[in-house]
């Protein structure tokens, strides 16, 4: 598969495990970039000349493309810049819903972007902020429903953890909130799980999501987020701007229809565009299929990793993806990706933006390493001798 990537193909020598960071690109990406650039590059939503008319139906097929492939309504998708934008704004869209008396409930398990945005909101309308803490024992998160009761606004957390690589069930998780209180707003981050499992979102409990299409081969700088069209209603704008408007006075403006009333400002098609041609050309390899080769490799890691003598940060059962947090005895995780770094192997060292999570496990950060179905056996091989390199030279 490596041959698809142009940085792969181009550095056949660098083993790439840093994918939940970011993933590499492939040519289809790439090419439509330069696609919409040398044949369509227009102002979308503005002209009424012909380019433009072009660049505002390729940015609409778009949506309807990933719309299309998470089994929602196209106006349900807003583009953003990704994940961090997508929960800021619909923190900020919320905020004049929450009193006093209500509280928000997070976990410890979340990325920053999930954590900050909705302890801050907390904090301005001087309500409640409750966190559901990480099961140090199970080596999972509690039940998040057991925090919530008649005055909880809004449930934030995560698909899958970018630390541990839990995966969460969003649709039981959900249906127990709703029990509890019908009318909590459900927000789930899902900037890891879409690279990994493949969503039908009709059939969700869940009020929003955000993502990103960096972390699913697509483009940087472009994600979106899904909102139910009853929420998305509700909802006052983000930014305000072009396009967004129905009619602006002196006195009072009035605003566009659902979704372009949340997309002030010019929306970068090419790079829609770019994502929407990804996920096309991932349908044709067949998405579940690679998704199963990621699942056999993440098998392989972990039984080489514990060979090593690795400590390894949950996956005790299969609600796993591929992203596996570790540490090694006496080696700081800054010294063990500098050594890879030699081995030309990338992977992850730090607190991952998940320093409540690192707080709980009473550790500095650990060594990360996740997996893309581009990636092979060679590339965890030349891991595992990367360890074995620094437990030489630092144990």
């Amino acid at each position: 598969m490596k041959k698809h990537f142009p940085l792969l193909k181009n550095q056949k020598n660098l083993s790439y495990l840093d994918n939940a960071a970011t993933t590499q690109k492939p040519k289809i990406c790439i090419d439509s970039i330069k696609e919409f650039y040398e044949t369509s590059n227009a102002n979308s939503h503005r002209g009424l000349y012909a380019l433009s008319l072009k660049a505002t139906k390729i940015h609409e097929w778009s949506r309807q493309y990933i719309s299309k492939y998470l089994h929602v309504k196209s106006e349900e998708i807003i583009f953003t810049k990704g994940t961090t934008e997508g929960l800021n704004m619909i923190a900020i869209a919320l905020e004049p819903i929450i009193k006093k008396s209500d509280n928000i409930i997070s976990t410890e398990l979340e990325h920053h972007a999930n954590f900050i945005p909705w302890q801050q909101l907390a904090k301005r309308k001087d309500a409640k902020f409750k966190v559901v803490k990480y099961n140090e024992e199970k080596q999972e998160l509690n039940n998040i429903s057991k925090l919530v009761d008649k005055n909880t606004k809004i449930v934030a957390f995560t698909g899958m953890s970018n630390v541990t690589g839990e995966i969460l069930n969003i649709e039981n998780i959900s249906k127990k909130i709703k029990l509890k209180n019908p009318k909590t707003i459900i927000i789930v981050d899902c900037a890891q799980l879409l690279a990994h499992k493949k969503l039908d979102l009709s059939k969700s409990n869940v009020d929003f999501m955000a993502f990103s299409a960096h972390k699913f081969y697509g483009p940087l700088g472009i994600g979106f987020v899904y909102g139910k069209y009853k929420q998305l209603e509700k909802l006052r704008p983000f930014l305000y701007g072009g396009n967004m408007i129905s009619k602006v006075s002196n006195k009072e403006s009035t605003w566009n229809s659902i979704p372009y009333k949340f997309e002030a400002g010019t929306i970068d098609t090419a790079n829609v565009y770019a994502f929407a041609k990804t996920i096309e050309w991932l349908e044709i390899k067949d998405v579940n299929k690679l998704f199963k080769k990621e699942e056999q490799l993440k098998k392989y890691a972990l039984k080489e990793l514990e060979k090593t003598g690795a400590k390894i940060i949950g996956h005790k059962n299969s609600n796993y993806g591929s992203v596996i947090s570790f540490s090694i005895k006496n080696i700081h995780p800054h010294d063990l990706a500098t050594i890879a770094d030699k081995h030309n192997v990338c992977l992850r060292a730090g607190h991952h933006c998940c320093q409540p999570l690192m707080d709980r496990l009473e550790i500095p950060g650990t060594t990360r390493i996740s997996i893309s179905f581009y990636n092979n056996k060679e590339d965890i091989n030349k891991l595992i001798k990367a360890i074995k390199d620094a437990k030489r030279l630092l144990e």
